[in-house]
C-alpha cells in the first residue's frame, strides 16, 4: 500500500457539513471506539437533547421502528460535504411512532408548518433550521392563546383538531353556569362579547 492511499485506508471520505468540525485523524476516536464501529453512546454525548428523549422513553428514537438499532444504520456520515444524514419520506412517515398522533387538521398540513425553529423551547435544538425535534405537545406551544389566559391551557377540553372554531367538545352545562330555557337558543356572541385585549379581537370567556 502506498502513502498515497493511506488516507483512504484510515478514512472512507470526507464528513458532511454537520460533522466536518470532526474531520482529521485526530478526532476519529470521538465517534469511533478503536477497532470496533460507531459508537451510540458517543452519538448521544454529542446530541444531547436527543439522549435527553430517549433517556426519558419519549419520540421517535424509542418506537419499534428504532429501538435497538446501530445510529450509523440511518445515520451514516463520511459520504460528502453535501451528503445529508437525515433522510425519509416525509409523506410516508408515521408519526404515530413519535408517541403523538396526527388527527383532524393536523395530518393535512405540511410538516415544517410545525417543526420550525420558532416553535422550538430548547436553544440548542432552535439553532438547527432542519431539526424534527424539540415540540411540545401542548397546544400553545405552535398555537396563539386566542384567550388570552382567560382560560384553562386544557384546549382540548373545548376545541378538537379539525377546526378551532367552532369549540366542538365545549358543553355549557358543564361549566358553572349551565343553559336553560331561552339561554340555550341565543348565539354565544350575544352573553360573549368579543373585546380587544393587547390589540387584538378575543372573546371574553372567563373561567
Amino acid at each position: 500500500m502506498s502513502v498515497a492511499n493511506l488516507p483512504a485506508q484510515i478514512s472512507p471520505g470526507d464528513l458532511s457539513k454537520a460533522h466536518s468540525a470532526l474531520e482529521g485523524i485526530s478526532n476519529c476516536t470521538k465517534c469511533h471506539t478503536l477497532g470496533e464501529k460507531i459508537s451510540n453512546n458517543k452519538c448521544l454525548d454529542c446530541h444531547k437533547a436527543l439522549k435527553s428523549r430517549i433517556s426519558q422513553n419519549k419520540g421517535y428514537h424509542v418506537s419499534k421502528e428504532v429501538k435497538g438499532k446501530e445510529c450509523a444504520s440511518c445515520h451514516s456520515d463520511h459520504h460528502g460535504l453535501k451528503f445529508d444524514m437525515i433522510r425519509f419520506d416525509e409523506k410516508a412517515f408515521n408519526h404515530q411512532l413519535t408517541g403523538y398522533t396526527l388527527t383532524g387538521a393536523h395530518k393535512k398540513i405540511d410538516c415544517r408548518e410545525c417543526h420550525k425553529p420558532s416553535f422550538v423551547s430548547n436553544s440548542e435544538l432552535k439553532k438547527n433550521k432542519k431539526t424534527f425535534l424539540g415540540l411540545d405537545q401542548k397546544c400553545n406551544s405552535c398555537h396563539e392563546d386566542f384567550h388570552q389566559k382567560t382560560l384553562s391551557n386544557n384546549c382540548a377540553s373545548c376545541h378538537n383538531t379539525d377546526a378551532f372554531s367552532p369549540a366542538a367538545n365545549f358543553n355549557h352545562d358543564k361549566t358553572k353556569f349551565a343553559l336553560v330555557g331561552k339561554h340555550k337558543t341565543v348565539e354565544c356572541v350575544e352573553c360573549h362579547k368579543e373585546e380587544t385585549r393587547n390589540g387584538k379581537n378575543s372573546s371574553n370567556l372567563q373561567e
